[in-house]
């Protein structure tokens, strides 16, 4: 084996390892409970009809609809 193939095989299994690593972080976010995911929902819900609200507001409408 010479050290251009072996530099290959290092690189490979670096890049696996770092693929493994990500997977694992990003399945662990979206497959377990996440404590903060019904918080950050309410949050989402309030934020949206509050710009519901706010886009129904007079001032907020554009003059030619008027």
């Amino acid at each position: 084996m010479t050290v251009y193939r072996t530099l290959h095989y290092q690189l490979a299994l670096a890049l696996m390892a770092e693929r493994r690593e990500r997977w694992r972080r990003t399945s662990l976010l979206v497959a377990g409970p996440h404590p903060r995911r019904p918080v950050r929902r309410w949050v989402g819900r309030q934020l949206v009809s509050f710009g519901t609200r706010l886009a129904g507001e007079p001032t907020m409408r554009p003059v030619r609809a008027r």
